[in-house]
């Protein structure tokens, strides 16, 4: 059984981040600039007569278009601006991460796909949009979690909509065959389906976004729960400990109970192998617990191996009264912070209790 270990004060990790962040300023807030904005749906919506223009704040409840739309309908989003946490320190989301839509006032909530997209319509209703960085719903309705107080965020996004402008064919997921995106931080196309020396993986990249993919599992937590895996890292998102919000990006294997506690195994830049941390952010510090398995850049764009005993890990994580079963395993990549490039690669993936193996990829 390893000897866990605590995360260490988060002060000094502060003052390099800040550092770092004040040093690449001009850089990073570079990255927030709409690279889509002279392409040609962006230029057609532009130049649309039928279009409509909506100005959001960072903290405005939801906004109506006035665009009216049947299910099927295609409509097209232009989108450019920034959410700020902080913007001295170059803390923001872009429309990509922070702009969420959803249709005639009722479920589901769903993200912008890219800058500039065409997306076909889920419901009947009117169009509206909120900017929320990803995460702290209430609702699939996207009401608000009273919580987690909508303040401090600071910025603007501009947007322009219209209905059947530009292509009609919506962006497609390329996500991989059985697996979902948590609603929480919408769709993406951060992962997508691929093949590693002729077999079957699944490709993450990330790049000042965030996307947990989940597929459904129903596993009882026994004696003989496992959990294995083989990634190949090629970057990591951070170059600096990850267990303080600012730092936090991150690649992952997680499992979810049925407690709905989760336990997340990740690749640390800095921390100590076995350093075990509770999430440093907002909501998810009452559900998400995060185990360092690998460390540092040794063994970065080579294929590891992982096998993990989850009944044992829970109860030194997390502790407590232990769950019954393992309900869903997760892959999650988080650049949101400090906005650098995450890559990488995972294959054979399997979970297996009570003389069960199931292979996910």
């Amino acid at each position: 059984m390893s000897q866990i270990k605590k995360a260490p004060s988060g002060a000094g990790t502060f003052l390099r981040f800040a550092w770092q962040q004040l040093a690449n300023r001009k850089a990073i807030q570079e990255t927030f600039g709409n690279a889509s904005s002279t392409d040609a749906l962006a230029q057609r919506l532009r130049s649309d007569p039928n279009t409509r223009t909506l100005k959001l704040s960072a903290t405005d409840s939801w906004t109506r278009s006035g665009l009216i739309l049947s299910k099927g309908e295609h409509f097209s989003v232009y989108a450019d601006g920034a959410v700020w946490i902080s913007k001295p320190l170059s803390v923001g989301a872009t429309p990509v991460t922070a702009l969420w839509l959803r249709i005639g006032n009722q479920a589901p909530i769903q993200k912008i796909p890219a800058a500039t997209a065409t997306i076909e319509a889920w419901a009947d209703g009117e169009l509206e949009f909120c900017l929320k960085p990803p995460g702290e719903w209430a609702s699939e309705r996207g009401d608000f979690d009273s919580s987690v107080p909508r303040t401090g965020a600071t910025g603007t996004v501009d947007i322009i909509v219209a209905k059947d402008a530009g292509e009609k064919q919506a962006l497609q997921s390329r996500k991989p065959g059985g697996w979902s995106y948590l609603w929480r931080l919408g769709d993406g196309s951060i992962y997508e389906a691929a093949q590693c020396d002729g077999k079957p993986c699944i490709h993450v990249h990330t790049h000042g976004d965030v996307g947990i993919l989940q597929y459904p599992v129903e596993i009882p937590l026994d004696d003989s729960a496992t959990l294995e895996w083989r990634w190949c890292v090629d970057r990591l998102p951070s170059n600096l400990p990850e267990h303080i919000q600012p730092t936090h990006d991150y690649l992952s294997m997680a499992v979810e109970f049925d407690n709905g506690q989760d336990l997340t195994y990740y690749w640390s830049s800095e921390l100590p192998v076995d350093t075990v941390f509770k999430c440093p952010l907002p909501w998810w510090d009452k559900r998400e617990t995060h185990w360092v398995v690998r460390s540092g850049r040794d063994g970065l764009g080579q294929w590891q191996s992982e096998k993990r005993q989850l009944k044992p890990d829970y109860a030194q994580a997390i502790g407590g009264a232990l769950p019954a079963k393992i309900v869903r395993v997760w892959l999650i990549a988080n650049s949101v912070f400090q906005r650098r490039h995450g890559d990488a690669k995972f294959a054979d993936i399997a979970i297996s209790a009570a003389g069960v193996r199931k292979v996910i990829v």
